[in-house]
């Protein structure tokens, strides 16, 4: 469960020691390859659906569906007013993921990915409270989101720590920012359960979700690095370099 403040008890990763042997869903690059980055776009393609079933050996939980405890956003100027938080979501879709480039500087320590998902169905509880460009919104209950063709693209400042005597890689920081073709929501109970205000505001929303998602792009973008992070630093805090970043 990828956690702000969560009830299940998070596995206690530094306990797990690195892989010895490379497991068949990790293939090895060399550093040295004049293909290295797609070399290291297979080995993340190779690895999403061996993630998304979870992989006990390096001490990941399965991310299909995805379980996370809370998604918050805040944005206080302009069209788009919002403060409150998305809860207990339940995301399907992110196993169907593909890599669609990496490109690794090792002098700079920098990874970039491309990332393309073809649809995301999220559901959730809700709190929130504010203005979408025209029209207010205010409700708590529950939420049913349908992304499209979602494309993300990770900017990644990595390190290489020692962890239990293995060289691994570690992402210290990360930004993450994206685009869809589409989406559709849909809130139920807002306004205290007024429905035809509710009704209103819903059609509204899907008539101008782009809009409103551009208008929140820095806030999701910062909820979806954490995310990321957490995911990717469990998965190769585990799994030295010598096994799939070589020197020779």
């Amino acid at each position: 469960m990828i956690q702000a403040s969560g009830s299940q008890k998070p596995i206690q990763q530094d306990q797990i020691p690195p892989l010895q042997t490379a497991p068949i869903w990790l293939n090895a690059c060399k550093k040295k390859d004049p293909n290295l980055d797609e070399c290291i776009c297979n080995t993340f393609q190779n690895m999403f659906p061996y993630l998304a079933k979870g992989i006990p050996e390096i001490g990941t939980r399965p991310f299909e569906p995805m379980d996370i405890d809370k998604v918050s956003l805040t944005k206080g100027q302009g069209a788009i007013t919002l403060s409150g938080a998305f809860t207990n979501l339940i995301v399907h879709g992110p196993s169907n993921t593909t890599a669609l480039y990496t490109k690794m500087d090792l002098v700079k320590n920098r990874l970039d990915i491309g990332l393309f998902i073809p649809t995301i169905k999220v559901e959730s509880k809700y709190d929130l409270k504010g203005n979408l460009l025209l029209l207010p919104l205010v409700g708590v209950g529950d939420a049913k989101l349908f992304l499209k063709n979602v494309t993300t693209h990770v900017q990644t400042n990595i390190y290489f720590p020692k962890y239990m005597n293995e060289t691994v890689m570690v992402a210290s920081s990360m930004k993450v920012d994206f685009n869809l073709a589409a989406m559709r929501v849909n809130f139920d109970n807002l306004f205290n359960g007024n429905k035809v205000l509710g009704r209103t505001v819903n059609t509204f929303l899907n008539q101008n979700a782009l809009e409103v998602v551009n208008g929140l792009k820095e806030n999701i973008g910062e909820n979806l690095s954490t995310i990321f992070k957490q995911i990717m630093n469990d998965a190769f805090s585990h799994m030295p370099t010598k096994l799939w970043l070589q020197d020779d």
